[in-house]
C-alpha cells in the first residue's frame, strides 16, 4: 500500500518551521515522520537596529524623485513649445531655459 504524507509549514518573519505527517487510510494525520526549523538572520544592523535595506530604499527614493522631476520639467518644456510659448528651435529653447527669471 502506498503511504500518503502531508507537509505542514509555519512561515515566520525569521524562520520556517516544517513537519512531515504520515496519513492513515482516511487521510488523517497518524504519525510525525520528520520535523524541523530553519532560522534566518534578523536582517537588521545589530548596532542601530535599522534594516539592511534602509540605505538602498533611501537611494531608490532619491532616484525616483529625481526622475519624476526630470519628467515633469521635460513635459512642461514640450507643452510650452507646443503652445508657442517657447521657440521650436531646440538650441534657442535651451538657452532660454537656462536663463534665471
Amino acid at each position: 500500500m502506498e503511504r500518503k504524507y502531508r507537509l505542514g509549514l509555519d512561515l515566520g518573519t525569521n524562520s520556517i518551521g516544517w513537519a512531515m505527517l504520515e496519513l492513515d487510510a482516511e487521510e488523517r494525520p497518524s504519525a510525525i515522520r520528520r520535523l524541523g526549523v530553519r532560522i534566518f538572520t534578523d536582517g537588521r544592523d545589530p548596532k542601530s537596529g535599522q534594516t539592511l535595506a534602509a540605505d538602498r530604499t533611501l537611494i531608490r527614493g532619491q532616484r525616483t524623485r529625481r526622475d519624476r522631476a526630470t519628467r515633469r520639467r521635460n513635459q512642461l518644456l514640450l507643452n510650452l513649445c507646443r503652445l508657442g510659448l517657447l521657440p521650436q528651435d531646440t538650441e534657442t529653447a535651451r538657452k532660454l531655459v537656462t536663463l534665471d527669471p
